[in-house]
């Protein structure tokens, strides 16, 4: 394995949580496996759903900071696209990509990171990898992932009163509303 060692891919999360979780796990692996540097682009949204799905101290340890290593959120990232022109990135994975994604990337649009990775990556004849959001299973269904939820109906049919989540969060984003249980997603850590 050591001729792919210090080699860069450049990797781009959008703002699905469908495969989320089982990307970051075959980024993690194959950075592990192979020595690859992994630089990580994600989108504006991209970043808050992995926020809320808890994923980004795994990210944070994909991409600790070193050269080529780097988290380089929404706008931020077009500052490094010339890598890509470049040819300093083997490869561009675009995982997961949200139906939005792919429809920009379609018809040539290139109004945020992933897009615009996709674009010069494509006139630059870097290989692309893109795992859509919206793959149906095999019946024809498409299955996604949740982030953190409270499901009401076993809340009523406890009726604990004092709910244990709600004072164990560590940032407090369980909160009562009108005598109901919520999680407020913009402080929720997953």
């Amino acid at each position: 394995m050591e001729k792919f060692m210090g080699i860069a891919i450049a990797w781009c999360i959008t703002g699905g949580g469908a495969y989320l979780r089982s990307s970051i796990d075959v980024m993690q692996r194959i950075k592990a496996l192979l020595d690859l540097k992994i630089t990580v682009f994600i989108t504006r949204w991209g970043f808050e759903v992995a926020r809320i799905f808890g994923v980004l101290p795994k990210i944070n340890a994909i991409a600790s900071g070193k050269y080529y290593e780097e988290i380089l959120v929404g706008d931020y990232g077009i500052y490094y696209i010339g890598r890509m022109n470049m040819k300093r990135y083997r490869l561009l994975v675009i995982a997961p990509a949200t139906a939005n994604t792919i429809a920009k990337m379609a018809h040539g649009i290139a109004d945020n990171i992933a897009s615009a990775l996709y674009s010069q990556a494509i006139k630059s004849g870097v290989p692309t990898v893109i795992l859509p959001t919206d793959i149906p299973n095999n019946e024809g269904f498409i299955e996604t992932e949740t982030p953190c939820y409270i499901d009401r109906e076993v809340c009523l049919k406890m009726d604990c009163g004092k709910c244990l989540a709600e004072d164990i969060c560590p940032v407090k984003a369980i909160k009562r509303v009108d005598g109901v249980l919520r999680i407020d997603l913009s402080r929720c850590i997953g």
